[in-house]
């Protein structure tokens, strides 16, 4: 019977690029992945802060839960209305499997830039809407896809410059999400309690530009578009492997139930009589707190594993779901804001790390994750608008437990792949 093949990519992997030459593969030396440099740290830089204008500013859709419950939309059901978040995290993922292959081939700066020009046309287009279906137009399909196509070339470039350090490089870029999810909900509140939403809106995409704009000036891609001469494993190929199948299962679970207390936490607060002024900041010191959780735990990784991690910092967010019953007081708000925050946040940045530990090269590391984000997609379109759902017929329990339940679930697939993992690579550090 023959072994499982190794995984040779691993957060230490300097084996990554591998030449081949009589009678076997030889290992590149690490020298050939720069792991720093000037260019390497302001393609770290560009990646952040295409997080912190697209994933940071989907982290605010609680603002927009709010207004458009209470404001904008009082006759559309709060169930109706989570699905221009779910369709948004919809696009944001499912265009991972599009934009994975074409990264693979090479097209990143196409990428990059139709993207950043779909996601700032939409989102002034977002200011524009007055009734429900252009709102899902605009914010839900049109914002979705510009994050979606521009999300995972960003992330994975970082992978042309870092090696030994790639989960903690990883780290840092995602935390821009956080910055932004810090900076943003606390200006769009406050403009559109000045200024009205249309203005607000339009004020936050000036900001947007600019920031894309410097992204695209300090990202450009060490390796060329034939850098990739090996072809990238079909789908089937890659779902034949028992450790990546179960994983990618498991982060679809967590995917599931993960953005319940993100979309609903601030209209629990409201709901329960704390005051604006608390409220309001509800969503800025969940992202604050998920900033170490996304940096502490990928400088770990590169020591003791991401998929040992992962599986970790996942249970513990399970757990902090049900606590969502506990925010009903202003104490018990920001307590449960700050775990939740950090759990949540070392799932978001050990993500692509974890499946990237998976690829046999660099050929693979676009699909890999590409895939697995198509999969996840399909659970973060759905899952709040099923707790939407049941917050309208059964109150904050029935959505809370749902949430709880299925990001538990997905913690013990994870534990399971990992525990594959292990065994196919003969080694406790996966």
């Amino acid at each position: 019977m023959q072994a499982p093949p190794e995984s040779p990519v691993e957060s230490t992997g300097a084996d990554l690029e591998k030449q081949p030459a009589p009678p076997a593969p030889v290992p590149a030396p690490a020298a050939s992945v720069p792991d720093g440099g000037l260019q390497a740290w302001a393609c770290l830089a560009g990646s952040w802060l295409v997080l912190f204008a697209t994933f940071g500013m989907a982290n605010t859709f609680g603002v927009f839960q709010s207004y458009y419950t209470y404001t904008l939309y009082p006759d559309v059901d709060s169930s109706t209305i989570s699905w221009v978040g779910s369709v948004q995290l919809f696009f944001q993922f499912s265009l991972g499997a599009v934009a994975g292959p074409l990264y693979d081939r090479g097209k990143f700066r196409w990428l990059v830039y139709s993207g950043c020009i779909i996601y700032i046309v939409c989102w002034f287009m977002t200011s524009l809407c007055k009734q429900f279906w252009q709102t899902m137009l605009a914010q839900g399909i049109g914002c979705g896809i510009g994050i979606g196509i521009l999300f995972l070339p960003a992330l994975s470039i970082l992978s042309q410059f870092f090696m030994r350090r790639r989960a903690f490089a990883m780290g840092i870029a995602v935390t821009g999400s956080s910055i932004g999810g810090i900076c943003l909900p606390i200006m769009l509140n406050n403009l559109i309690t000045r200024h009205g939403f249309e203005k607000a809106v339009q004020y936050t995409g000036y900001l947007l530009i600019g920031v894309l704009a410097l992204a695209c000036a300090l990202m450009h891609p060490r390796l060329g578009a034939n850098a990739h001469k090996q072809p990238p494993p079909s789908p089937k190929e890659l779902f034949q492997s028992r450790p990546y199948a179960v994983a990618v299962a498991g982060l679809c679970f967590v995917m599931w139930g993960l953005f319940y207390p993100i979309f609903y936490i601030q209209v629990y607060g409201e709901a329960h009589g704390i005051s604006d002024s608390l409220t309001f900041y509800t969503l800025a010191i969940l992202n604050a707190a998920s900033v170490v959780g996304r940096t502490t735990p990928n400088f770990l990784a590169d020591k003791i594993g991401s998929l040992n991690l992962i599986t970790g910092f996942c249970l513990c967010a399970g757990a902090m779901c049900f606590a969502v019953l506990g925010a009903g007081t202003p104490g018990g708000l920001v307590v449960v804001a700050i775990l939740f925050g950090f759990f949540s946040g070392a799932y978001v940045s050990l993500m692509s790390p974890s499946l990237i530990a998976f690829a046999r090269g660099f050929h693979e590391i676009g699909i890999r994750i590409g895939l697995a984000m198509l999969c996840a997609s399909l659970f973060a379109l759905s899952g709040t608008p099923i707790c939407g759902a049941l917050l309208d017929r059964y109150g904050f329990v029935a959505p809370t437990v749902f949430s709880g339940v299925t990001v538990l679930a997905g913690s013990a697939l994870l534990a399971t792949a990992t525990l594959l993992q292990r065994r196919a690579k003969g080694t406790w550090k996966v």
